[in-house]
Order: C-alpha cells, then sequence, then structure tokens
C-alpha cells in the first residue's frame, strides 16, 4: 500500500466520522432550534357549520320573515339566532302580531329575546337550554341533517357554510 493511498484511506475515514457525528448531533439540535408547534389541547381547532334558514310568509294583513342561524360545533348543536321580520302597511296591526313560536320559546329558560321596531330576535345557547321542555323543542334538533329537514319541510330556503 502506497502513502497516497493511506492518506486517501484516512482522509475518507475522517470524513465518514464526520457524516456520522452530523446525523448524531443535528437532529437534537434541531429540535432546540426549531421545535415543532404542537396544538394545546384548547387550541385545538374544531369544525364549525353553519345552518342558516329563511323563510318569506305573505298573510293578507302582514308578511314575516323568518331567518334561523345556528352553529355548530364538532356536529353538535352550539347556538341559534332566529329572527322574526314583521312588515304591514298598518303600522298597528304590524306591532300586534303574535308569532306562535316565538312566544312559545320565550317561555324556556336561559333563551333571550328582544323586540325592536317589528323585529323579534331570540338568542339561543344550547349549552344552557333546557331540553325538558319537550313541546317547545319539538323542533330543534341536535344534529345539522335533522334540523335540515325539519326545517326543509316547513317550506325554509336552507344552506350550510363551514365557517371554521
Amino acid at each position: 500500500m502506497s502513502k497516497t493511498d493511506a492518506s486517501t484511506t484516512k482522509t475518507l475515514c475522517y470524513f465518514g466520522i464526520f457524516i456520522l457525528l452530523l446525523f448524531i448531533v443535528l437532529p437534537p439540535l434541531f429540535r432546540v432550534l426549531f421545535p415543532e408547534e404542537e396544538q394545546k389541547p384548547d387550541e385545538i381547532k374544531k369544525t364549525i357549520m353553519n345552518l342558516t334558514c329563511v323563510k318569506d310568509d305573505d298573510f293578507i294583513e302582514y308578511k314575516l320573515k323568518t331567518t334561523i342561524s345556528t352553529n355548530y360545533v364538532d356536529g353538535v348543536i352550539n347556538d341559534s339566532t332566529f329572527t322574526y321580520t314583521v312588515s304591514s302597511t298598518d303600522s298597528y296591526f304590524g306591532s300586534r302580531v303574535t308569532i306562535e313560536e316565538y312566544e312559545t320559546l320565550k317561555k324556556v329558560p336561559n333563551v333571550e329575546f328582544s323586540e325592536k321596531n317589528n323585529n323579534y330576535i331570540l338568542n339561543i345557547d344550547y349549552s344552557k337550554f333546557d331540553y325538558s321542555n319537550e313541546e317547545a323543542l319539538d323542533n330543534h334538533k341536535k344534529v345539522i341533517s335533522e334540523q335540515m329537514a325539519i326545517y326543509s319541510d316547513d317550506s325554509f330556503e336552507c344552506k350550510t357554510t363551514k365557517v371554521q
């Protein structure tokens, strides 16, 4: 073996050792310098779907527009906003309209409601909702497909959108 062959072999050995050291040292170094972004349990993104249904009723003395917007988090109903808008040529009559579903849901505990300028608004947070009142909750299902079917059967035009 000549002197040049021995020096080439030594150089290749040193180069191989250097490469192995890189494989041993670099991964822990990269873990420290570039930590992986871990999701904390409270930061895990949830799927939020919105079901919006609209229905226009045209009665003799007035028109009633009903808009229902329901949010579902990971497939479970979270909250709903019911907006009833009454329009009438007779302002006295328009302010005296009784909306049966609105009056029924007003009686359920933990339902926020407001009335302003012929707009009747209900906000329902289902985490606080009392499901023991079967009469009031007959049309309020927890699954988006069931709820959409109920509204569609009642002549609502519905659409779903993914919020997050």
